[in-house]
């Protein structure tokens, strides 16, 4: 089954139900822009077009209340628009609106006409804007054309061959323009919306609060590593990563990897390595975790690697020449990855948890 989150933005995730009625992801989430965010931002062009930005960016500037309650009307007008709607589609415009379209533009009807929608779009006095059904239907054709083509493509992953399930969740999806449109690109699935669609999300992550462990296996979105400093190689480094510590040439800012994007995990999935601390005349050890969106990244300097956080790991006292070891594990659980460095020497464990990307 496909659950397709549709809010301000898609989210896209791919579930299989396994046996024990736990589910286990197929493919990597994955999503875009193609949401109601969207639509409005198309609306707001819309609006532009037939009253220019000038009186739009004044209306905002000027009267945020009335420009919100603008906004609004759409929002209720583009949960009601059909495919098959054939009567106009009626605005209530604020006063000052109006007001500073005529002080600009003369007047509306001016305004419209010196607009691409001149045959499209007209004005009644006092306050309505009136607009044929099909150029409300095409504020969200692109939106609709993008989350269809995205799907698409999805489908053609053997590994969904056998995909018969799409549930359709957030408030977008109670639009009907995206109900009939994906009915009609997928009509060999079953395209499931419930009730109180826009809710759905909200209830969802209440159930998966109180049944964490429901989704069993999931497919990770970045590789995940820490930076380590492994002996400098002239064949393999560049120059300006070589450095001199502890007595030898080390190349620094090195990616070393625990888990790959791509790679599916189960809960509480864990992977470790044992390093020799350096630098030891510090009193403390940084352990640095990095995510990157390659699956083999060389350095943690690379475009595609962002740092999600660290542990301190004090140093403990050492003879002349003495080393010591850290074990650094990562623990995938969930929506949350636990980082741990064991000293062992010591025996001390530092922790940290990290949000799960």
């Amino acid at each position: 089954m496909q659950p397709v989150g549709l809010g301000g933005t898609a989210d896209i995730t791919v579930h299989e139900r396994l046996p024990d009625d736990s589910l286990e992801e197929v493919i990597p989430p994955s999503g875009g822009n193609w949401g109601g965010t969207a639509i409005d931002q198309a609306y707001i062009e819309f609006l532009n077009s037939v009253f220019t930005k000038k009186v739009i960016k004044k209306l905002k500037s000027d009267e945020l209340e009335d420009y919100t309650t603008l906004c609004h009307e759409f929002e209720v007008k583009k949960r009601s628009i059909t495919s098959d709607l054939t009567t106009d589609i009626v605005i209530t415009l604020p006063y000052t609106l109006v007001e500073f379209t005529v002080k600009h533009c003369k007047s509306v009807q001016s305004a419209i006409s010196k607009s691409s929608y001149t045959n499209s779009v007209s004005f009644s006095t006092p306050q309505k804007l009136i607009v044929n059904p099909e150029v409300f239907r095409n504020l969200f054709k692109p939106t609709i054309d993008a989350l269809i083509g995205h799907l698409d493509k999805l489908f053609k992953d053997p590994n969904l061959f056998d995909l018969r399930h799409i549930i359709m969740v957030g408030g977008f999806s109670e639009c009907e323009l995206v109900q009939t449109a994906m009915r009609k690109a997928f009509p060999n699935k079953k395209t499931i919306i419930p009730d109180e669609a826009g809710l759905a999300v909200l209830r969802g992550a209440v159930l998966f609060g109180h049944q964490p462990k429901k989704i069993s296996k999931r497919i990770l979105k970045k590789t995940y590593g820490i930076e380590t400093l492994p002996e400098w190689d002239p064949d393999l480094h560049p120059k300006n990563k070589r450095e001199y510590i502890d007595g030898s040439y080390r190349c620094k800012d090195v990616f070393h990897k625990f888990a790959v994007k791509g790679e599916k995990v189960e809960d509480g999935h864990s992977c470790a390595q044992i390093f020799q601390a350096l630098k030891t005349y510090k009193k403390t050890i940084e352990c640095t975790v990095y995510i990157s969106d390659d699956t083999n990244p060389m350095y943690v300097t690379d475009p595609s690697c962002q740092r999600l956080g660290n542990l301190i790991i004090p140093i403990p006292y050492l003879r002349y020449g003495e080393t010591f070891d850290i074990e650094e594990t990562m623990i995938f659980g969930g929506t949350e990855l636990l980082f741990r460095a064991k000293n062992l020497k010591t025996g001390e464990i530092c922790e940290n948890q990290f949000e799960l990307f």
